[in-house]
């Protein structure tokens, strides 16, 4: 077997074939070269698959892999990472793209911090034709203290868009992690969870670009049951409480994590909080108001969205 790369770059797709040359290339184009990319098709439908195979074709440090079946984006994030063997893992969606710098920046940020779990940049948000409309630098600055309680606060009580979890990520932090589990919100518990095992660092440059266009997910699906397939292709039912069910899995973290008594004591405290940012005690009752009438909790977001706008680094262009 080959000398194992020092970073490795998992990018889920399923039917990604209008983007996804762009985001390869954009990992190919990398100044840090010490990397593999494994490709994890979801059983796409469309010319995704040739698209991969033939790049895959033009780089051995590129590997293309196609589920049998769709294992729901959950099962698919999860291969990504347990294909691949880098000391420091990547997720790329097939969407985006990372500027050449991305990986030896970040990899420079880590290898100057031990402690340090992730690192990822600043953002752009491009369109369909890659054109910047909007940037966005996210809460990750202010979750790189020593405190395990003071950065489990910062990604749980501030508002954000969860782009972080597309940073550069240590693979002993992932390991035994949620990775990305299989219930909405998924992505703010991983990002949380990572909080409590390591300091996050965030990198003034942008040299991320995010991609919004109307086949986003987040544009596309709204109710609870097209969640539940979106993250799974096996689970039979979701939650019904998906605000209640994260605040579930955030107190399960901090019963779970190895944390001392004092800062478990304090993480505590900020889930007493939680209740009292961010609108949550509101998602709880829109929830509640869901099981009767299911609208209810989308009515309940695009009112807030209307009367006081888009939570922070969430763009429609």
């Amino acid at each position: 077997m080959n000398a194992l790369p020092r970073v490795s770059i998992g990018l889920p797709v399923y039917n990604g074939q209008d983007f996804l040359e762009d985001a390869i290339r954009s990992a190919l184009a990398q100044s840090f070269t010490d990397f593999e990319l494994v490709i994890c098709d979801n059983a796409s439908t469309d010319c995704t698959e040739s698209v991969a195979r033939d790049l895959a074709a033009s780089d051995p440090r590129v590997r293309y892999l196609r589920n049998e079946c769709n294992l729901g984006a959950s099962g698919n994030f999860a291969r990504a990472f347990h294909e691949t063997r880098g000391e420091l893992f990547k997720w790329l969606a097939h969407d985006d793209r990372i500027a050449p710098g991305f990986l030896g920046a970040a990899v420079e940020a880590l290898d100057a911090a031990p402690d340090a779990v992730l690192c990822n940049t600043a953002v752009d948000y491009i369109d369909e034709r890659g054109q910047v409309f909007a940037n966005y630098t996210s809460v990750l600055g202010d979750a790189g203290g020593a405190r395990p309680s003071e950065r489990f606060a910062t990604m749980v009580l501030r508002s954000h868009s969860c782009v972080d979890m597309f940073g550069l990520i240590r693979r002993r932090a992932l390991e035994r992690s949620l990775l990305i589990s299989r219930f909405h919100g998924a992505d703010r518990a991983l990002l949380a969870q990572l909080a409590l095992r390591g300091r996050l660092l965030q990198l003034p440059e942008r040299l991320v670009e995010m991609r919004e266009h109307g086949n986003r997910y987040t544009r596309q699906i709204s109710n609870r049951d097209a969640r539940r397939l979106w993250h799974s292709s096996t689970t039979k039912r979701s939650s019904a409480l998906p605000t209640l069910n994260l605040y579930r899995v955030y107190l399960g973290l901090v019963g779970s994590e190895h944390l001392t008594t004092a800062e478990r004591c304090a993480c505590y405290g900020v889930l007493a909080r939680w209740w009292f940012t961010n609108w949550n005690c509101v998602r709880v009752a829109t929830d509640v108001l869901g099981l009767a009438l299911p609208g209810i909790p989308a009515h309940a977001e695009r009112l807030k969205t209307r009367l006081f706008g888009a939570a922070p680094g969430h763009f429609v262009h």
